[in-house]
């Protein structure tokens, strides 16, 4: 079967948007990009996400208020057009991979057909679950807010490959690519779990 786009082109185009025109999405594309989610690969087949799709004004407002936790400022999560919020009910060690994976697949299929995504981690999760219904056991893993985009897409830098990249051995076990980074989202994911 002869592939008929580049799909490593599509991983290096897309981008976090952070700004979004205010043009309504249709249900037609956000339930596309949601089947593509639904395709991703998970552990044992346990498809373990759930959707809940926001386009309610009010209820993206709260959303929005609800996702600038400790400095990390989403402001713009309340200009989205639409936000996917992705929960779980699931209780299994793979369940974050899974749903990260589904994400994944929802964020490259908005791409490809012209649609901007950010993927938010870092929110207040049982103000959402309360403004949304979701079950008071169930997990959220994240959002995903979606929209045409309306700000200039930027490439962004990436490790070289060279660096990242061994084969058979770890060369040099006290590499720290990255570390300045990583320390930061490590905090702020130590805080969220409070």
């Amino acid at each position: 079967m002869e592939n008929t786009f580049d799909l490593l082109e599509l991983i290096k185009t897309r981008r976090s948007i952070r700004k979004y025109k205010g043009k309504e999405v249709s249900k037609e594309l956000i339930m596309k990009v949601l089947e593509a989610g639904s395709w991703a690969p998970s552990a044992s087949n346990n498809q373990p996400w759930k959707f809940v799709v926001v386009s309610d004004v009010d209820l993206i407002r709260k959303i929005g208020a609800s996702s600038t936790v400790i400095g990390v400022i989403n402001r713009f999560v309340e200009t989205a057009p639409v936000i996917v919020v992705i929960f779980s009910q699931a209780h299994h060690r793979w369940v974050d991979l899974d749903c990260g994976i589904c994400a994944q697949n929802i964020m490259l299929e908005a791409h490809s057909l012209g649609l901007g995504t950010c993927f938010i981690g870092a929110f207040r999760r049982n103000n959402i679950k309360n403004i949304l219904g979701i079950p008071e056991k169930a997990r959220i893993i994240g959002l995903i807010t979606l929209g045409y985009t309306g700000e200039e897409e930027q490439p962004t830098s990436r490790y070289e490959i060279d660096k990242i990249v061994f084969f058979d051995r770890v060369s040099n076990p006290k590499s720290q690519v990255g570390k300045g980074k990583n320390f930061i989202l490590n905090f702020v994911g130590k805080i969220l779990k409070k």
